[in-house]
């Protein structure tokens, strides 16, 4: 039998009813407005994404929803049908160490400005990630196990004017998902998928095996033109070429500007430029800010919270990231740690992950308890807790026979990254050397880390840094194999049950298999989770509708405004 599953999870048999479709769509949006989960403007779209006419004017009435029942619904960029105004200035602490080459990229800094210049066949616009919502798809039907049937969105145009249709869903999903002879990165979390055109604006994905995770890779999939990748690939990496709310006009290595896209499907953006510039240090980025010289800026630090806060012209957006700061072994670098669990689990012991989080990094982080962030489905708090425990510690490096700590292995920590990164990493250090560990710190910058991760010359053996991921087991630890394999300790159980998961597609053992890999992770404590991040965004006040959400740290300027 063919069902069909709803952009909620729900699934229904064929043959329902346009109307009550419409309606039932309708009475949930209405249900999220009147629990303040989305705005007016958001609603407006919402029901018009769907195809779902406002006429319910008792409703609206009730709502109070005032001078936005007039806007255009298909207009939910300028509210007013004009044309953008203002520049936005976003200060990044992430530098943009990857290049436009569509799915080559893993940085979290190119995911968020991809975000801006693509379109995705869907989205997580509330946060939650069990309900899917429309953006180049408009409805979706599951054929079976392995098939999955979409609808496209009429009258989308990419940057350069060429139409948008399911040739460039079927260019983008094969060659994102490795289904090409063209070797990407973004395969490491899909599965090869081929793509059947049934018309222009219908098409059918084809998984090479049931892939639970799907709507998860695609939403980290951006669409992009088929004749693109066909005959421009090379150009790419310099140029993109979407279908988003802004274009890119200028390149630069620390400066992104991006110009309105005045034939955005859902109508332009109110915000006419962007400026996305990379700024390491947090207090000049916070001096910019305060004198308004940026508009936003990210990785907020501790000391600089209630400076934003006591300020009558500026506001936070906080929120804990669907992200684990770790600290990353790097396997092949350190013997000890690559042939003794005992010593590894002597590191762990050695660490006071709570006073880093209630102490140090304070906002909204938490400590780690599974290599599964918190917020990302299928989380599951695990035990012992690994709290600083010097005994412990001391016993497991004798069973591991290195009772005098073993020898010195060099710690990385990435300045102006993550807030009181070094700060982190000092305090560390200190706990560690009391139980006889010997870590030598080498400070850099976020460039120079990566650099030194991926060389074959490489030096560090433990790097302190994150993984963010949208929520998605699959993709929070694929980096446990890949991709390049630079975390992986070759586990052929974490191997087998990531597979498992991924192939699953009952959400029940689904769960039952991620919670077997989270016991086995910690047990083996391949690295040592330390804390889910804060990700807080400072931003003046005048910057309305900036949409902020833990799933990769996502920072959304559509339909944002600026407010004289």
């Amino acid at each position: 039998m063919q069902v069909e599953v709803g952009w909620n999870g729900e699934r229904k048999e064929r043959g329902m009813r346009p109307h009550d479709r419409a309606n039932e769509m309708l009475e949930e949006a209405e249900s999220r407005l009147g629990r303040g989960e989305i705005s007016r403007r958001q609603f407006i779209r919402l029901t018009t994404a769907f195809g779902v006419t406002l006429a319910a004017p008792g409703f609206l009435a009730a709502c109070d929803v005032g001078d936005d029942a007039a806007e255009t619904p298909t207009a939910t960029g300028s509210a007013d049908g004009g044309e953008p105004t203002g520049s936005v200035r976003f200060l990044s602490a992430e530098n943009f160490w990857a290049d436009w080459d569509p799915y080559q990229a893993n940085a979290l800094s190119q995911f968020r400005l991809n975000k801006q210049i693509y379109d995705y066949l869907l989205d997580f616009p509330t946060g939650d990630l069990s309900k899917p919502e429309p953006m180049l798809a408009t409805s979706t039907e599951q054929i079976d196990e392995r098939t999955w049937e979409f609808k496209l969105r009429e009258g989308v145009v990419f940057h350069d004017g060429a139409a948008f249709t399911g040739e460039d869903v079927k260019a983008s999903i094969e060659r994102a998902s490795g289904a090409t002879d063209v070797e990407v990165v973004h395969a490491g979390s899909w599965v090869p998928t081929t793509v059947e055109v049934v018309d222009d604006l219908t098409v059918r994905l084809k998984t090479e095996r049931p892939f639970g995770p799907l709507f998860s890779a695609l939403f980290n999939t951006q669409i992009v033109s088929a004749a693109d990748l066909a005959g421009k690939a090379a150009s790419l990496k310099n140029q993109p070429n979407g279908t988003g709310p802004w274009r890119l006009v200028a390149n630069e290595p620390t400066r992104k500007v991006m110009d309105a896209n005045m034939d955005y499907w859902a109508g332009p953006p109110r915000i006419k430029e962007m400026i996305w510039e990379f700024v390491q240090d947090p207090q000049t980025r916070l001096s910019a800010l305060q004198a308004g010289q940026a508009q936003a800026i990210d990785r907020v630090p501790p000391e600089h919270l209630e400076i934003i806060e006591s300020s009558d012209d500026l506001m936070l957006a906080s929120v804990t990231g669907i992200e684990n700061v770790n600290l990353w072994w790097r396997p092949g670098r350190f013997e000890l740690r690559d042939t003794s669990p005992e010593f590894r689990k002597a590191v762990a012991w050695s660490i006071d992950r709570a006073a880093l989080t209630e102490n140090l990094v304070l906002g909204q982080s938490a400590v780690a308890d599974s290599f599964v962030p918190a917020g990302a489905l299928y989380y599951e708090p695990q035990s012992p807790a690994y709290t600083f425990d010097p005994d412990q510690a001391k016993e497991l490096l004798t069973a591991a026979g290195v009772p005098d700590g073993g020898p010195e292995f060099e710690l990385w920590v990435a300045s102006g990254f993550l807030p009181r990164a070094e700060q982190v990493v000092q305090s560390i250090t200190d706990s560690m050397r009391q139980v006889g560990l010997k870590p030598k710190i080498i400070t850099t910058d976020i460039a120079g880390m990566v650099d030194d991760i991926f060389s074959d010359d490489g030096t560090g053996a433990m790097y302190h840094i994150s993984w963010a991921s949208s929520g998605d087991p699959n993709g929070a630890l694929a980096q446990l194999i890949g991709p390049g394999g630079v975390w992986s300790d070759k586990d052929k159980r974490v191997h087998s049950l990531l597979a498992d998961g991924a192939a699953e597609t009952d959400p029940d053992r689904r769960g039952q298999i991620y919670s077997e890999l989270q016991q086995h992770l910690w047990e083996q404590t391949p690295h040592i989770p330390l804390y889910y991040s804060d990700f807080t965004i400072g931003h003046t006040k005048k910057l309305v509708d900036l949409r902020v959400l833990p799933n990769q740290f996502e920072t959304y300027f559509y339909p944002a405004s600026i407010q004289e």
